[in-house]
């Protein structure tokens, strides 16, 4: 498998990260074999049964467990850049940069051009090439400790990716890598790399059991205010949950996970509350599933359930929050990732027409009114202009709606 660029800092051959050798991998993929039974929560249950309760990590091996998983999540955001554009993903995507940077101890040029890309998420300026970085011989020897809790965090993202032939190879060597080093591996985490299967079954036992300990944080991190503020909040964050639906690697990491079933418990709680028939158990359901990378797959599991989000039996101040938050989110993403000048012009329309509602903050009316007063792209307006004022709009309605 080929080598990503050239190294620095934690560099070496042990194993490749990178996709080269499969062509076009991030638009077309082999179907794949998918579990029918979901191995994660099978392990945890075994665990569990048996009274294992897997000791914290320490500070220091914490840190090594959270710079493995930075780093997984920007070398996907690499491959597929669409998901740093999301407005609500972006400041991790950045977050996740500067960790890379420190870590590597010098500047790299590949990094310069990442972060000026990820000032705004515009898929337009995501650079083309980005230098991997991996644990060395050294620092396994050195480190040992640390070095396996930074594969750990690699593992407990990238095992939950949609399995197919591309990320099959992504993955191919890394169960070797800790098969190598097994005198590394703390006690409560040993046998738990499968000796043989695919790269997925391999894992799968390692993943559920990081999982349960140190644990998942859902990302974004929802909060709700009181009644529309929270509403358009729960607007923001639905579009969020279909802007991961277009990118399957991010919306199958664990943390998108939980993010998903938080606002999909708080979209059904609401609807619940005035009587309006609708179920979004298929796809908490589909959430806890292995994500399919198929368009049509994605469409019939996710997007569909989720086009009855909300209901005209909600009140009208309630509603119109709520599709405040969804439209604003909406042209944030349009303006970094898709440029559809007819469908900023129309989200723009739409949201020009939606009353102010109760409680509304100063910033986010502030943040309205700035957008609105943006050309579209048929009157001048520009993607950058729109794409910084939409996504700040739905940062701070995230925040203080």
């Amino acid at each position: 498998m080929a080598v990503c660029g050239r190294h620095q800092g934690w560099v070496t051959e042990v194993h490749s990260m990178c996709f080269a050798d499969v062509p076009a991998w991030d638009r077309h993929f082999d179907d794949g074999r998918r579990f029918r039974l979901t191995l994660a929560l099978a392990t945890a249950l075994v665990l569990a049964s048996q009274g294992i309760a897997a000791a914290a990590p320490s500070a220091d091996d914490a840190v090594a467990y959270g710079n493995g998983q930075a780093y997984e999540r920007l070398y996907q955001d690499h491959v597929v850049p669409a998901t740093c554009g999301i407005a609500l993903e972006r400041p991790r995507c950045n977050a996740d940069l500067r960790i890379i940077q420190s870590l590597r101890g010098a500047v790299d040029a590949a990094d310069t051009v990442m972060q000026t890309w990820l000032a705004s998420g515009d898929v337009t300026a995501a650079p083309k090439d980005w230098n991997g970085m991996y644990v060395t011989d050294q620092a396994w020897a050195d480190r040992p400790e640390s070095s396996w809790w930074y594969m750990a965090g690699v593992v407990s993202i990238a095992a939950d990716l949609p399995e197919t032939r591309a990320t099959s190879l992504y993955l191919l060597h890394v169960p070797d890598v800790f098969t190598a080093h097994a005198g590394a591996t703390p006690a409560d985490f040993r046998g738990l790399v499968r000796s043989g299967g695919t790269p997925f079954e391999r894992l799968k036992p390692l993943q559920a059991a990081l999982l349960a300990n140190p644990g998942v944080t859902p990302y974004p991190a929802p909060s709700f205010r009181a009644e529309s503020k929270a509403d358009a909040q729960l607007g923001v964050y639905v579009s969020t949950l279909q802007e991961l639906i277009d990118n399957p690697f991010a919306l199958s990491r664990p943390e998108s996970r939980a993010f998903g079933q938080l606002v999909l418990a708080r979209l059904q709680r609401v609807n619940d509350e005035y009587g309006v028939k609708v179920s979004f158990a298929s796809v908490r359901t589909a959430l806890s599933s292995p994500i399919p990378d198929d368009p049509k797959q994605l469409d019939s599991v996710f997007r569909k359930p989720l086009a009855r989000a909300a209901s005209l039996k909600w009140p009208e101040d309630r509603r119109n929050a709520f599709l405040l938050g969804v439209l604003v989110a909406q042209v944030a993403y349009n303006a970094a990732v898709l440029h559809d000048a007819q469908a900023d012009a129309e989200f723009r329309a739409q949201f020009a027409a939606i009353p102010p509602y109760p409680g509304i903050s100063a910033a986010v009316r502030a943040d309205v009114v700035a957008m609105l007063s943006l050309p579209n792209l048929y009157k001048g307006g520009t993607w950058p202009e729109i794409n910084s004022a939409a996504s700040k709009a739905s940062l701070d309605i995230a925040a203080d709606p």
